[in-house]
């Protein structure tokens, strides 16, 4: 079987790694292709999988910058995904809608608020109509090219719904060509914090039935095509064992080892633009908490690795036995990164973090999780629909504190209690959130079964929507014009440069008179 897998850049596939590699193990050709390569660990990721495995191989397949479609397919994309968060069930959601709305033009921004249109029956009919106009559209010859040229049996893609996604001409190419599609839902906020599915997949593989729900109300899909397999992309931690003893990892991160410290692990960017002054302030009220036990602690403070310019030249050294580490963030991609990062959770009595992964991560190692509402972060906390999950599932993963003196004063009585896996709390949330099939149940291979049954199916070739040459007719010559307002100085440059190559070579050639030739230079 051959298996066509497309990320929107290849940072992605730290996420499905090990279901690469299992495809491979079970004899099976997996050809990666991506609209460009990540520098945060997805250039490692490739290299190992295409290095081990013969039958994984890699491009780059870059999407056209301009053609007549591209940019007003741009347009109606990305429309669609702001306006979704229009509706009511985002209304707590304003920094969600605000990184949306940045990335749209604002005459569709200014649609609708227009009377008719501002209402949530208008916003329907709006998006029902930018929707037809999109799926008029016909996906770019490229893909149709790839596709002929791999002949795969499957196509596979993550992330598929960010903003704008050109990833959706696969899954309409390959139905045109009758081959089946699967969705790999990538991590747990993708369904919810951003754009929509413009194209539903034949299947979609998602972690637990918190995101089945959200697949179905969120983006439409029929219940019945999500299936869920557990966590994949978290299979690794449950495998992995300390590789360092609590000393020497407490000497190599310059923390004392003769009390517990709380590690601290950091959002990204958009969770946490300015985390700095908030840590500083978290750092200040454990040192200053009545309990000596908590008053001594060590504090471990880890960057999230596309966070972590900010803590470039941060001093800490002013509190006692605090450690930024490592500085420039890691990602933990490889076998010495992941070890460190594992050890760093596995050898701490509590994680503390904002609103990230890797406070799920933690709770797989077992360790108490802890979490506080901060102001300046209400937007990524509150405001999004997968913090809920931390806050909710079996009970919630997280304790959470509403002030800097609360949080602190649910520390002490756990103190003098390492939490290695016998907090049920903890556990339940595990469960349902990554292992709902059981906490030895490795997701990784039902990911893998979906594929090879999804690939099995044969659907018949499904050709364009009804009317869509007349769509398209009608869209061209604004089409045109959208392509032109996104025309920037370098592409105007080459329109002149074209214009001039073509009037050069027209021209009629100037012949020169021949200069008589010298006879005794030749003599």
């Amino acid at each position: 079987m051959k298996i066509l897998f497309s990320l929107q850049n290849s940072g992605f596939l730290r996420n499905f790694n090990s279901t690469v590699a299992l495809l491979a193990q079970r004899g099976h050709r997996v050809h990666i292709v991506t609209d460009r390569m990540d520098n945060v660990g997805g250039t490692h990721i490739v290299s190992s999988l295409t290095s081990t495995y013969p039958s994984v191989t890699f491009e780059v397949v870059r999407p056209p910058r301009r053609g007549l479609w591209v940019a007003l397919t741009n347009v109606l994309r990305l429309s669609i995904d702001y306006w979704r968060y229009l509706e009511p069930k985002f209304a707590q959601a304003a920094q969600l809608r605000g990184r949306a709305k940045e990335q749209v033009p604002g005459l569709m921004v200014a649609l609708p608020t227009l009377p008719g249109l501002n209402s949530t029956a208008g916003r329907r009919w709006l998006m029902r109509v930018a929707r037809a106009a999109e799926r008029a559209i016909p996906p770019r010859p490229q893909v149709f090219d790839l596709l002929d040229r791999e002949q795969p049996d499957l196509v596979l893609l993550t992330p598929l719904l960010y903003f704008g996604s050109r990833q959706v001409d696969f899954v309409r190419a390959a139905r045109r060509r009758g081959i089946p599609t699967v969705l790999g839902v990538g991590s747990w906020d993708h369904l919810t914090t951003k754009g929509l599915i413009h194209e539903i997949p034949d299947r979609l593989v998602v972690w637990n039935e918190m995101q089945r729900v959200e697949a179905t109300e969120l983006h439409g899909v029929d219940p019945s095509h999500v299936i869920v397999t557990g966590a994949q992309a978290y299979d690794h931690w449950f495998e992995r064992r300390v590789s360092t003893t609590r000393e020497q990892f407490c000497g190599r991160v310059g923390l004392p080892a003769d009390r517990p410290y709380l590690l601290y692990l950091c959002s990204s960017p958009f969770i946490t633009p300015h985390e700095v002054p908030f840590v500083r302030r978290w750092i200040e009220a454990i040192r200053a908490a009545d309990d000596p036990r908590v008053r001594s602690l060590g504090l471990l403070i880890r960057p999230h690795p596309q966070n972590a310019e900010q803590w470039k030249d941060v001093d800490l050294s002013v509190y006692p036995d605090v450690s930024i580490w490592p500085r420039a963030g890691a990602n933990p991609v490889d076998a010495d990164a992941r070890a460190e990062y594992f050890d760093s959770m596995f050898h701490s009595h509590a994680v503390v973090g904002v609103n990230t992964s890797a406070l799920i991560e933690s709770g797989i190692v077992g360790r108490r999780v802890y979490s506080l509402v901060a102001q300046e972060f209400s937007g990524t906390q509150e405001g999004t629909l997968h913090f809920q999950h931390l806050k909710n599932v079996e009970g919630g993963l997280l304790r959470l504190a509403s002030t800097l003196d609360e949080h602190v004063a649910q520390i002490a009585p756990t103190l003098g209690v390492m939490a290695e896996g016998d907090d049920l709390k903890v556990r339940g949330f595990v469960q349902a959130f990554v292992r709902p099939h059981g906490l030895d149940v490795v997701a990784t291979e039902r990911v893998v079964a979906v594929i090879e049954a999804t690939a099995a199916s044969r659907p018949a070739p499904v050709g364009e929507p009804a009317g869509a040459p007349l769509a398209r007719l009608l869209l061209a010559p604004l089409a045109f014009v959208v392509m032109l307002a996104a025309f920037d100085e370098k592409d105007w440059q080459a329109v002149r440069d074209g214009v001039r190559g073509r009037f050069t070579r027209s021209a009629p050639a100037k012949s020169k008179a021949r200069k008589p030739r010298d006879k005794k230079a030749s003599a």
